[in-house]
């Protein structure tokens, strides 16, 4: 799964979208679900919330957004199908962090891309009555090394498939054309458990975690 991430979008790499000089986004070291972040809809960057609240959902107690989507899902359930054909998106990431209990206790990872580039999540979004848009990232299954830590990750895609997923092709044409990211280049490593808390933001959150000796 994705349940928090790192994005700043003052990089070259999102250059290619029709507004980019006209959007402010703070970087934000901790993006959360039911925050706003960045996404593309149409070649253009809009602020969107994370996190997609159907109205059957409401109606829960102790309700909370759908903020990732299972690839496996797609073209099974009624609640992501209509978007999936209509209402893709691409989510810009600077890296993101996963769990993993040890010895007892959630310890949080960050994933990132070695060369530093900005990485791009296939999404969907859902235009509500009241003029937001909200957001889930699409998920799959692990593959290589990122399996140690969790057994979910973010769909990230090539350019390639950038340009298949908001294409106007069928979902399902696009649908078995986008596994192929390697994830070769993204690595990760240990981070300081102050990212578990949504209201810390600050670039020590991505900063690798050194054990103190004793």
């Amino acid at each position: 799964m994705c349940g928090r991430y790192y994005i700043d979008i003052a990089k070259d790499e999102l250059k290619f979208v029709n507004n980019f000089s006209e959007i402010e986004y703070e970087q934000n070291f901790n993006v959360a679900p039911q925050s706003q972040a960045p996404c593309i809809i149409d070649n253009n960057l809009v602020i969107a919330n994370w996190g997609y609240f159907p109205d059957w959902l409401k109606s829960q107690s102790n309700p909370r957004p759908l903020f990732n989507t299972r690839y496996e899902s797609l073209l099974e359930k009624k609640t992501f199908t209509s978007a999936f054909k209509n209402s893709r998106c691409l989510i810009p990431i600077s890296g993101w962090y996963e769990w993993k209990e040890e010895d007892g206790i959630k310890q949080p990872y960050y994933f990132f891309d070695t060369s530093e580039s900005l990485l791009f999540a296939a999404g969907l979004y859902w235009n509500r009555s009241s003029g937001d848009i909200e957001t889930s990232i699409i998920t799959r299954e692990a593959v290589n090394s990122l399996q140690m830590i969790h057994n979910r990750s973010p769909l990230l895609l090539t350019r390639e498939q950038r340009d298949l997923w908001v294409s106007d092709l069928s979902s399902e044409e696009i649908y078995s054309e986008i596994l192929d990211y390697t994830y070769d280049d993204i690595e990760f490593y240990k981070v300081d458990r102050a990212v578990n808390n949504p209201k810390n933001n600050n670039d020590s959150l991505i900063q690798k975690y050194e054990e103190v000796p004793f």
